[in-house]
């Protein structure tokens, strides 16, 4: 039996080099959902385990808005205007930052 301290911890099985499998313990706490472009915590979302956000309705894990669980709003408002200057001829799809310009291809359906 393992001591008390170590007991509540959840298991992970893990395959060492030399083939034995061995039992991590650790407690694992679970972060926030980061934006891709600015890393930082994106509202509107849980931070919940996979297996509990995977019983929850679609609407409630994530913002139904484009890029909702991927992009911060200020991020999403930045694409949005990149797109926006792409569409309509005043900037090439070159000139966009490279951070976000496969958001905006993807905001064009390319």
């Amino acid at each position: 039996m393992v001591d008390r301290g170590t007991r509540n911890k959840s298991k992970i099985y893990r395959k060492t080099p030399g083939g034995k499998t061995t039992i991590l313990r650790t407690r694992h706490k679970v972060s926030k959902a980061q934006c891709a472009i600015t890393g930082k915590g994106l509202s509107g979302t849980t931070n919940q385990s996979k297996s509990s956000i995977g019983k929850l309705s679609k609407t409630s894990r994530r913002p139904s808005v484009a890029f909702g669980g991927v992009l911060s709003s200020k991020a999403r408002r930045e694409v949005w205007e990149n797109f926006a200057l792409v569409a309509g001829g005043r900037k090439k799809i070159e000139d966009v930052p490279t951070t976000i310009r496969k958001y905006v291809k993807q905001a064009r359906g390319d």
